[in-house]
């Protein structure tokens, strides 16, 4: 595989992980322009240059081993970010990641349960409220 494809391939792994949503968004980050990144996508330069590898991986923390983009690994991900079972040609995000967004999910959900149960109780709050000062109507008359 050469340099424009593993390019590629970093540039599907962001993609997949929603890490950037086109190339518009990549060139701001990594601060290289859309255009040279279209030419090398499209094979219009022969390689990606060790500056534009470089400020690519330190845009997203290094996450890309640096000798795949050489041609000298096969691995992607740097060590840091490698699991031990890859699920695909992209390696999975750490177990950390997993866990975390598991539980921001459960939290967002637990919120969700609790603004319901507050709105029921501020109407139950309001109910009341009209009840009594219906009876203090009643009182007064």
């Amino acid at each position: 595989m050469v340099r424009n494809e593993r390019f590629r391939v970093a540039l599907d792994y962001l993609y997949k992980n929603g890490l950037v949503a086109d190339q518009r968004e990549l060139s701001e980050k990594i601060g290289v322009s859309e255009t040279s990144i279209s030419q090398i996508l499209n094979n219009r330069v022969k390689k990606p240059s060790e500056s534009t590898i470089r400020k690519l991986n330190e845009a997203f923390g290094n996450i890309f081993n640096p000798e795949y983009f050489r041609c000298n690994s096969d691995q992607l991900l740097s060590e840091v970010e490698r699991v031990s079972e890859p699920m695909s040609d992209y390696v999975a995000l750490p177990t950390w990641a997993d866990a975390l967004i598991q539980m921001v999910t459960e939290q967002v959900k637990a919120n969700e349960d609790m603004r319901r149960e507050l709105r029921q109780s501020l109407e139950e709050v309001a109910s009341l409220k009209q009840e009594l000062q219906n009876a203090i109507n009643k009182l007064k008359s």
